[in-house]
């Protein structure tokens, strides 16, 4: 039975010394002053070294990664609109090895930044002409052997899109994502979980799905993720359809409720945010996609007490640290003030709640028993650095949340099982050279 002692372990929303955590299996047995130790338990030391629940990275679309580096100059006049014509090209030309071997470059990246558990909005379903692969989840099974190769917790939230949007003829550019109808969608999150997967559904948005698919999908029992307000277009294209915003429609089709993250929710009514409180629903904010792609700044002050979680979204870059400071400090932005999320004053209490809200939050959206150092958790944790030069004099939380990088990471565990040691992945030589090799053409 491992048992790990670091010189400072998250306990009550801080950091303490003097504990210990067990693991037994997959799940954490106990977190105990280190005075419980038996003499016949050989414990790992973890010198200079704080553990903290492994964080949840609850929105991934693990095929973008291969966009990084190629879409930093413009095309015509750049938009999200325009990106999203580049992203459709890569996603034509990817085939099922490398969607594997894209996925698994972007694991590789999240474990070694501290993500444990990643909530995969997987769309891409079908070869590019649109027709099934001979296994019609050939693709999602892909994504779940990158999952397993890396060793990270992957619950796959499998898309229902179903057109280009209201009164649009089909985008031949879309073909690989459309699905003949929400039953579709529904055996096929069935399937997945018959063959071991962790799965939840995401309509895709309300431009990709009938206000009847929406109904029809509302059956489903599980964790449900969609795009909500990501642009204005989006608001003014529901608003004409429906006569209502986006986050009403899908409270009108009956999904709305604590099993529900509305993902972006960058331009949210008043209606809507309200809405959103009263059915106890979360919102997944993807801070650096959300500025990478001109979306806006969420605007977190104004939903009160919201569960709020994280996501890297496009992957323009996998670093939750930044992901974390960046929903405090965009607030900062949009109201000219400081330490709006958390006004209080405990020293410790901003850092430690936006901590959570990258470990407890994104694990609540994905109905997973994991971002919290608790007995019967799944053991998901990360170890930190504190002999960084950056940590010299500073208060050791808020040091690392608000200066912090990926490189702070040091060790790894999902599930119990060390994946990351010492800031090293056994597998990353392999899966370097494997997607260099399918990239070179990107």
């Amino acid at each position: 039975m491992p048992v790990l002692v670091p010189d400072l372990i998250w306990s009550q929303n801080s950091l303490l010394p003097g504990f210990a955590l067990w693991i037994e299996g997959e799940r954490i047995l106990r977190v105990a002053p280190v005075s419980e130790l038996r003499p016949d338990e050989r414990p790992i030391y973890l010198r200079g070294k704080v553990l903290l629940p492994g964080l949840v990275n609850a929105h991934s679309h693990a095929f973008q990664r291969g966009l990084r580096g190629h879409v930093q100059w413009s095309v015509g006049q750049d938009s999200f609109w325009a990106w999203r014509d580049r992203m459709y090209s890569l996603a034509n030309r990817l085939d099922p090895e490398g969607v594997e071997a894209i996925s698994a470059l972007c694991f590789l990246e999240m474990v070694r930044a501290g993500f444990t558990t990643v909530g995969e909005f997987h769309y891409l379903q079908h070869q590019p002409d649109g027709r099934p692969y001979a296994d019609p989840d050939e693709l999602a099974l892909r994504v779940a052997a990158a999952a397993d190769k890396v060793g990270i917790r992957l619950v796959l939230l499998r898309v229902a899109y179903g057109r280009a949007g209201h009164g649009l003829p089909p985008n031949p550019l879309q073909r690989r994502f459309y699905d003949r109808g929400p039953d579709e969608v529904l055996a096929a999150a069935q399937r997945l979980r018959a063959r071991g997967l962790s799965v939840g559904i995401a309509p895709h948005s309300v431009r990709a799905c009938t206000l009847d698919w929406l109904r029809e999908l509302a059956i489903f029992e599980g964790p449900v993720h969609a795009h909500v307000d990501e642009q204005p277009a989006e608001i003014q294209a529901s608003l004409k359809e429906h006569g209502i915003p986006p986050l009403e429609v899908y409270g009108q089709a009956g999904l709305l409720s604590p099993d529900f993250t509305a993902v972006h929710f960058t331009h949210p009514s008043e209606g809507e945010s309200r809405l959103l409180r009263e059915r106890g629903a979360r919102v997944c904010v993807c801070p650096t996609t959300e500025l990478d792609l001109g979306d806006g700044l969420f605007p977190a002050e104004s939903l009160g007490d919201v569960p709020l979680c994280i996501g890297t979204d496009s992957h323009a870059m996998i670093d939750p640290f930044t992901e974390l400071r960046s929903l405090e400090w965009n607030t900062r932005a949009r109201t000219g003030r400081r330490n709006v999320l958390v006004p209080h004053d405990q020293p410790d209490a901003l850092a430690a709640a936006l901590w959570k809200i990258g470990s407890e939050g994104g694990a609540d959206a994905l109905h997973l028993p994991t971002g919290r150092l608790e007995a019967g958790m799944y053991a998901d944790l990360v170890a930190l650095d504190l002999e960084r030069l950056e940590l010299v004099g500073a208060r050791p939380l808020p040091g690392m949340v608000f200066g912090g990088n990926p490189s702070f990471v040091r060790d790894v565990w999902v599930g119990g099982r060390q994946v990351v040691e010492e800031g090293r992945h056994p597998a990353e030589a392999s899966i370097r050279a494997t997607s260099l090799r399918l990239m070179s053409n990107f």
